[in-house]
């Protein structure tokens, strides 16, 4: 991980345009030469962060879903700089349009809806637990597979995904109103159907675990 004075943050991100911040500041920046750079917050004084820096929870994460085959980010660079009090990493532009843009610009979103059903069902079998999932955070590639984009909050189990991260995942999914409203107009009963129909749930148990996710 690279130490950054105030100086050399100052130039890195010079010229850059802000793509998402908050109250405490910027969060993710883009540079001309179409590289992100994106910046993690120390939340409390005495935190595993401290440690463990969601920074490099972040490249660790993006480098092994590479490796699974599921698309993501190829993180160039790590860095802390103090007089920010902010770790960041630097990475290439992921190419595609979020999924909550594609969803919301098209009429027909069946077959949008369905390979993003699959690909949930791509990532529970795989054992990927992503905690912030969401349409915002799925991005469909130029050669239109779909990949995952601020995967800091993600976690790869040893074990297969249980009924209670499952539906989690679900209502992350659907928090947002705007989100929601593009699932309601799908049908969410039956988003979930073309999802157990991937993933590899007996046919005897996908009433009640459709029952569960609904609940």
């Amino acid at each position: 991980m690279r130490l950054l004075s105030g100086e050399a943050y100052r130039r890195l991100v010079q010229d850059t345009r802000v793509l998402e911040h908050d109250r405490f500041g910027d969060k993710v920046l883009r540079r001309r030469d179409d590289r992100v750079i994106k910046l993690f917050r120390t939340k409390r004084l005495l935190s595993l962060s401290l440690i463990y820096p969601y920074s490099l929870r972040f490249s660790r994460n993006a480098r092994k879903l590479n490796r699974l085959g599921v698309p993501s980010v190829e993180v160039e660079q790590l860095f802390y700089c103090a007089s920010i009090r902010r770790h960041g990493v630097v990475y290439p532009l992921l190419p595609g349009e979020t999924l909550g843009c594609l969803l919301e610009g098209r009429p027909n979103r069946d077959d949008l809806m369905q390979q993003l059903a699959r690909f949930i069902a791509e990532l529970h079998q795989k054992k990927i637990y992503f905690r912030s999932l969401h349409l915002g955070n799925i991005l469909q590639l130029p050669d239109g597979r779909l990949g995952l984009i601020d995967v800091a909050d993600l976690r790869f189990s040893l074990l297969p995904l249980t009924l209670w991260q499952r539906r989690r995942n679900f209502r992350h999914l659907l928090r947002r109103a705007e989100h929601r409203a593009l699932f309601e107009q799908f049908g969410i009963e039956r988003f979930i159907e073309h999802y157990l129909d991937a993933a590899d749930v007996p046919q005897q148990k996908k009433a009640g675990f459709q029952t569960l996710i609904m609940g």
